[in-house]
């Protein structure tokens, strides 16, 4: 009998290739999202999260064997903008599936995809700090099969609102109207960890299927990328030359690379290089217009 897996956050850009890749494994997939999924066919359960009855209802009615939880707020300028919703979204939504799944079915292997800005000071990131905490004491306290995973910058075809989405929509539209009006980059030599978001998906079936309980999961590709290299990478695909000014604004606070050895010891390693990602991203943005 298939297994069953409910994803939260489903309409998401993670959640559209969380549902594709585990529906092509042979999951049979649940998504929950407040909108619709056109772009995956599988069954699509229309719900926010902040319902803890209609939240409580779905976990009744299916009971899955898995749990990938994406929903909420990931915006740090939102944040700031609305502190209140974002603690809601990423606290109150999470402690209310959480109650779901420990009254509902308690076997249910869950993964809580947190962030590497949890704990950063601004409302996000203490957002994401007490979900986590939340989740480690649910597991303690109830006994509950619950593990976080912390990705990296997740990269990608698809709606991505991330920086290099943004720079991949510039470039069509340069290619299209052949503006060539310059483009703002705060310090070029910043860095980030850049991973695929169809590697970090393989990670989460990989916790899902073996990770232990209340543990922790660092997700990333083990390598730091400046923003002029991932320009240069774009200047590779396309034949229109990039005009790029350079600010003085928001210089990084030497980031770190995730610690990834964890999941590393159940085998999995990334598929995807930087360059194949990039060059899929600008493939479907060509494809979808800006």
């Amino acid at each position: 009998m298939k297994k069953k897996i409910l994803i939260t956050g489903a309409a998401g850009f993670t959640g559209i290739h969380a549902c594709k890749y585990f529906a092509d494994k042979g999951y049979d997939v649940i998504g929950i999202s407040r909108s619709d999924l056109p772009e995956v066919k599988v069954r699509v359960v229309t719900c926010d999260l902040l319902d803890k009855e209609k939240v409580s209802e779905i976990f009744n009615i299916y009971k899955p064997d898995f749990c990938l939880h994406l929903a909420g707020v990931n915006s740090v300028p939102r944040s700031w903008n609305d502190p209140s919703s974002t603690i809601e979204a990423n606290v109150l939504g999470t402690v209310y599936l959480l109650e779901a799944i420990r009254k509902a079915v308690p076997s249910c292997r869950t993964v809580i995809v947190s962030s590497a800005l949890s704990g950063i000071d601004h409302p996000y990131g203490v957002s994401k700090k007490h979900q986590e905490q939340l989740v480690a004491d649910w597991a303690n306290l109830f006994d509950l099969q619950l593990m976080i995973a912390k990705p990296c910058n997740l990269i990608g075809p698809g709606r991505s609102p991330g920086f290099v989405s943004f720079l991949a929509n510039r470039i069509i539209q340069l290619e299209s109207s052949g503006d060539h009006s310059p483009i703002n980059i705060s310090h070029l030599q910043n860095e980030r960890e850049f991973l695929d978001v169809r590697d970090a998906i393989a990670a989460y079936e990989v916790l899902l299927k073996a990770g232990n309980w209340n543990v922790t999961y660092e997700i990333g590709s083990g390598k730091m990328t400046t923003l002029l290299e991932i320009l240069n990478i774009f200047q590779t695909l396309t034949k229109e030359k990039l005009t790029i000014i350079e600010t003085n604004d928001n210089k990084d606070l030497s980031p770190r690379v995730m610690n990834s050895e964890l999941i590393k010891d159940y085998n999995w390693q990334t598929v995807y290089p930087l360059e194949l990602s990039i060059k899929e991203i600008l493939s479907y943005h060509r494809l979808v217009g800006s």
